[in-house]
């Protein structure tokens, strides 16, 4: 495909996105005579209609399609079924898209079946499923040119089938054109051609467009002004908070185990500082009486007495009775 053709595509493919809501993968639905010109022409089907889209697609084949490939066929005599044909590619490749018409869900027209996917309301005109639409003109047989004076003149019967498939071919694209974001690929001459986008689905698109300009364009949120609530202070440039110490650098606390508060009060007065004299409690009623005495401390001084205490009058009467008898 020439670049200025897929350039092409590609943009239209985005104004069914943007006014139709497309999305990838695109559903296809595939006809019986887009198929046999696919075959006739040696063509890949998912590679081409890729490249048609200029994307990811999902192609489809409705029952009624199916049923119109197969009643062409000749009946297999062992097994009394029509033959399955050539150009129709396995259900891996092509799946089947199932459409009940009627309670019996029997096959109908091909044409009214595609139809009805399109459109399903008659009166208003829809594509809810955003299918893309992908048909051909039937094949016609080439006639030898010996037999060119018989043919002018009698028609023979299958010429007649022949013309009157093709004018159902092309009034299906027809139809199709009428029911607005339906996008629709053809096969002609070995090339898959999308076909630019039908007046009703134009209008659509302008309407689309003339409403966004009743809207307006999106204003960007006004702020708050300076002094008003809500408003944001203004950062004075070069002005830097004291920050505080590195959390890594700091000394962990020590944690302190929880002790009584009578145990408190009683380590807090060291053991040097016990009261030296030891009396007994007043025996006040009879829970003081029962109180234990405070066990009297010892003390031996090597040197002479300290500043404050009382001398004892015992040894000093001792010294003086030795020197007069001496």
């Amino acid at each position: 495909m020439r670049a200025k053709r897929s350039k092409k595509y590609r943009k239209l493919m985005h104004q069914y996105e943007l006014t139709f809501g497309f999305r990838e993968p695109y559903q296809v639905l595939v006809d019986s005579n887009f198929l046999q010109q696919v075959h006739n022409f040696k063509m890949d089907l998912m590679p081409a209609l890729e490249r048609t889209v200029q994307g990811q697609i999902k192609p489809l084949l409705t029952k009624c399609s199916l049923a119109a490939i197969t009643a062409a066929q000749p009946i297999n005599p062992k097994t009394g079924k029509h033959f399955r044909p050539i150009h129709l590619p396995p259900p891996t490749v092509l799946p089947l898209r199932h459409c009940s018409h009627n309670p019996e869900s029997e096959p109908i027209d091909e044409i009214d079946c595609l139809l009805s996917l399109l459109s399903p309301n008659a009166e208003a005109k829809k594509n809810k499923e955003h299918y893309i639409l992908a048909t051909a003109d039937p094949a016609v047989k080439k006639s030898d040119n010996n037999n060119d004076n018989q043919q002018r003149k009698r028609k023979r019967d299958e010429e007649r089938q022949e013309e009157q498939a093709l004018r159902r071919a092309r009034n299906l694209r027809i139809r199709a054109r009428s029911i607005p974001g339906v996008p629709i690929i053809y096969v002609k001459r070995s090339v898959m051609v999308l076909e630019p986008m039908s007046t009703p689905s134009e209008n659509v698109r302008e309407g689309v467009e003339r409403d966004k300009f009743r809207v307006g364009l999106p204003q960007p949120e006004t702020k708050p002004e300076e002094g008003q609530e809500g408003a944001p202070k203004k950062k004075i440039p070069g002005l830097k908070k004291a920050k505080g110490p590195n959390p890594l650098s700091v000394k962990k606390p020590k944690k302190r185990t929880a002790e009584p508060t009578g145990s408190k009060q009683a380590n807090k007065r060291p053991a040097s500082e016990a009261p030296r004299d030891n009396k007994p409690a007043e025996q006040a009623g009879g829970e003081e009486g029962d109180a234990p005495k405070t066990k009297r401390r010892r003390r031996h001084h090597k040197s002479g007495p300290r500043e404050g205490d009382e001398a004892d009058p015992a040894p000093v009467e001792a010294d003086q009775a030795m020197d007069v008898e001496a």
